[in-house]
């Protein structure tokens, strides 16, 4: 790859060279630092959109959210800025070159994922997208398209996928949480999605994102958090292990509908050796965001889990795929539904098998055979008891011998038959702890069914409604003894009151928000003034739902006098 000439640097030294990729908003080159002699990709946005000022600074967010997420399954920014092309002002950002297909180029070339695969590919785009949260930062676009896979071997059906290949990219349309992804255009411009999920400025803003893909609250244009991120991963899982979208509509509102209103994706459907992701599909993929995985590192010991149970085991000479497939798609009677209101994807349990006679004419010769010999003996018992006591050798017939005694059991048959006591199954040694969400209540009703019982409970502040459960001890499917305790951690209904000073307007409302509170005063500033501070004041611990309002610094202006004349001195002047 060439091209060290001035014309083809951006920033006196990234030589750019082949094109890499084109998407809605910009280009993709693959170039050479010059100074450092290594390879990076540089992206342009693309010259139409260079005019508008909030265009280009909208492009740039991505780096401005990026450069600090340092994490090996995110796609590192080495340095952004703006490039004179000929009189049209271009916004560039450079990241790391990453050799490898995204994941949906992978999956339409090599097919559907393993489970061992589908498992790589979900815990190393987890792991990227926990790290963004703990900064507070949430993508909003997880798809397919995002997902590279470094290292990886074009179109190579038999390389096996490691989480460390994963690299999460593209977050153009990432923001701290709290706020809608609403916008007139793909870059967000204009700032439309930064009133916390107000309605977007300009008639003709809408949502903003991969429609395949969207969250339920994202396609309804309200506020966006960590756990909408999750959905989209939980629908990435689903396209690996299916090689298809979670919602195949025939137009794009029918799309985004299913995922306001339609039932989780359930992978073995399509594919029966999915079965062990059936539950974590479903559950990333909740409608309601409470009833989701709390954070991206459960659900990551989730999807480890299943693959650890590796594909179905073959019973009775069939496989596992066909075993899988009559166990789902039979239509069978199940009993009761657990707290997920989802045993039915549960493996069902066989009923002990019942030992009946053989019908064959061998077995009815063997028994007729049996019942001879019983009466024959039956005979000779009577027979020897009836018959006189043979003389024994040596003695006279005047006297009889004493007769030995029977080394033989005498059975006799009893007048009234004994009850046999029925066989009680020993206790299990253990039983898999539930995996516990939603209220106390819901974990206590949970715990009850599984044979244990609800132990210490400790409430915490959190921006989740009162009493929701947040953690547990042990975790879930650890094995515990029968009625043993389960130790919970719930949300408390308050939280602190976080930091906002410094921070713009928009984004202090943002982030009061996602803590659970209403921000309000100073609802006529712009959203770009400065906080100075809040009342209460941060750290205040408060009951979710309190307004806590805004104090935002104002530029002083002077104001206007009149000015009067001063008369000059004169020789009569005092």
């Amino acid at each position: 790859m060439t091209g060290g000439d001035d014309g083809e640097l951006i920033d006196g030294r990234y030589a750019l060279g082949d094109l890499l990729g084109v998407g809605g908003t910009g280009s993709v080159f693959a170039a050479v630092d010059l100074v450092t002699g290594g390879p990076v990709a540089v992206k342009l946005l693309h010259p139409h959109l260079c005019d508008d000022e909030s265009s280009r600074e909208a492009f740039l967010r991505e780096a401005s959210h990026v450069v600090g997420l340092q994490h090996p399954n995110i796609v590192r920014v080495h340095a952004a800025g703006l490039h004179d092309a000929g009189g049209v002002v271009m916004p560039w950002i450079v990241l790391d070159l990453l050799d490898g297909p995204t994941l949906r180029e992978w999956v339409d070339a090599t097919g559907r994922l393993s489970a061992a695969d589908a498992a790589a590919v979900a815990e190393g785009m987890l792991a990227a997208l926990g790290h963004a949260h703990a900064a507070g930062i949430v993508h909003r676009d997880v798809s397919p398209q995002n997902v590279i896979l470094h290292g990886v071997a074009d179109h190579d059906p038999g390389a096996a996928l490691t989480p460390d290949m994963v690299r999460v990219v593209d977050f153009g349309l990432a923001d701290v949480a709290g706020r809608a992804t609403l916008g007139s255009d793909v870059l967000l411009a204009g700032g439309a999605s930064g009133d916390g999920g107000g309605v977007a400025a300009g008639r003709n803003a809408g949502v903003v994102g991969n429609a395949a893909y969207m969250s339920p609250e994202q396609a309804q244009g309200r506020p966006v958090r960590a756990v909408s991120d999750l959905y989209q991963a939980g629908a990435v899982l689903y396209y690996g292990l299916t090689a298809q979208a979670p919602f195949p509509r025939e137009s794009t509102a029918h799309v985004l509908q299913a995922h306001v209103s339609a039932p989780p994706p359930v992978p073995s459907a399509i594919v029966p050796r999915a079965r062990p992701f059936d539950r974590i599909v479903t559950r990333a993929m909740a409608k309601t965001p409470a009833r989701r995985y709390r954070d991206a590192a459960e659900f990551a010991l989730a999807v480890s889990q299943a693959a650890a149970v590796g594909e179905p085991r073959a019973v009775g000479g069939l496989s596992g795929e066909t075993e899988a497939r009559d166990a789902t798609s039979a239509t069978r009677v199940f009993a009761g539904g657990g707290p997920d209101g989802l045993d039915y994807l549960s493996p069902a349990v066989e009923p002990a098998p019942t030992l009946t006679p053989v019908r064959s004419n061998a077995g009815i010769a063997a028994g007729a055979i049996a019942v001879v010999i019983l009466v024959l003996a039956g005979w000779a018992v009577i027979a020897a008891s009836a018959a006189p006591a043979a003389p024994v050798a040596g003695a006279t017939p005047s006297e009889p011998s004493a007769s030995a005694p029977s080394e033989e059991p005498v059975v006799t048959a009893s007048a009234t038959p004994r009850a046999v006591a029925p066989v009680t199954p020993a206790p299990p040694a253990h039983v898999a702890t539930p995996a516990l969400h939603g209220s106390l209540a819901d974990a206590e009703a949970a715990l009850r069914t599984a044979g244990l019982a609800l132990g210490i409970v400790t409430r915490v502040e959190s921006a989740e409604a009162a009493d929701r459960v947040l953690s547990q001890n042990p975790a879930s499917a650890a094995p515990v003894a029968p009625g043993s305790t389960v130790d919970v951690t719930v949300a408390s209904g308050s939280n602190v009151v976080p930091q906002v000073a410094g921070m713009t307007a928009a984004a202090a409302r943002a982030l009061l928000e996602s803590a659970g509170f209403v921000a309000s005063g100073e609802t006529s500033a712009s959203s770009s003034a400065t906080v100075t501070a809040t009342q209460p004041g941060a750290g205040t611990v408060l009951r979710l739902g309190v307004r806590v309002a805004l104090v935002v610094a104002h530029e002083a202006t002077p104001t206007p006098y009149p000015t009067v004349p001063t008369p000059l001195p004169t020789e009569d002047s005092p």
